[in-house]
């Protein structure tokens, strides 16, 4: 990241846990008008610090003129350390009963105030679930621009296993609206998917973005070359080149 933006930090209430939205933002030093509202995955973070990859994402955005909006949502404050490396224990005590809905609602919060800023042109930009999440509210909300990386809507038969069980997941299916994709509010969408993607096959998420309910060429599909589900590894090593090639295949179409 070679420049550094003004950021802001806001607390919105939340749906779930410790009732907290954090919003990040950052300031570009001259804006084009375009804001994007980052959603991170199930049972995720999208903060400024540095090790979070929404933080560099947001630098490059910034970099570019665009407006970078990070939504974390609503969970309770458990240590990982307090579960002794055992993920699948943290996962249960910091989301524990926390419903899509709660998930939805949180995001919801966090768009209103990006709404509130009256952009010139507003993206939504989700990881994984966040992508899920993004078509959600995209369904009742008009965006200009929907951008999906490592998102379907059926995970390989091991994924759906093992995680349609955990909070938020659990719920998802009974939640989503049947129309969903035949109401989506927005110019274009543009899918992202790693090659190395080990939740969503590529037919998944080919079948998803064909069943979108807008013009053929208003929708993009890219592989990512090596990216993994997360998009921060790239044949097995961490790699922030992946979002850098994200967002300039973006300012290309």
């Amino acid at each position: 990241m070679s420049k550094e933006f003004r950021p802001e930090v806001s607390i919105l209430p939340g749906a779930f846990g410790n009732r907290e939205v954090r919003l990040s933002r950052l300031y570009p030093a001259q804006p084009n008008g375009v804001h994007a509202l980052m959603l991170h995955g199930v049972h995720s973070s999208a903060n400024l610090s540095p090790r979070n990859k929404f933080s560099y994402l947001a630098h490059i955005l910034a970099e570019h003129g665009i407006t970078p909006w990070l939504c974390e949502t609503s969970r309770r404050a458990v240590s990982r350390e307090n579960c002794a490396g055992d993920l699948r224990a943290w996962i249960m005590d910091t989301f524990g009963g926390k419903t899509f809905p709660d998930e939805l609602a949180d995001c919801e919060a966090a768009l209103s105030v990006v709404e509130s800023q009256k952009p010139g042109s507003l993206w939504l930009w989700g990881f994984s679930l966040g992508g899920i999440t993004a078509l959600d509210i995209a369904a009742s909300h008009a965006v200009d621009r929907i951008i999906l990386s490592g998102t379907g809507l059926v995970a390989v038969p091991d994924a759906e296993r093992d995680m349609i069980p955990l909070p938020i997941l659990s719920t998802l299916r009974a939640n989503l609206p049947a129309d969903m994709l035949e109401r989506i509010k927005a110019r274009d969408v543009i899918l992202f998917r790693g090659t190395r993607d080990e939740i969503f096959s590529e037919e998944a998420c080919l079948e998803m973005l064909s069943s979108i309910n807008l013009p053929e060429e208003n929708k993009k599909y890219f592989p990512i070359e090596g990216a993994d589900h997360s998009m921060k590894m790239r044949f097995g090593r961490h790699d922030q080149t992946v979002m850098d090639e994200m967002l300039e295949l973006l300012l290309s179409v």
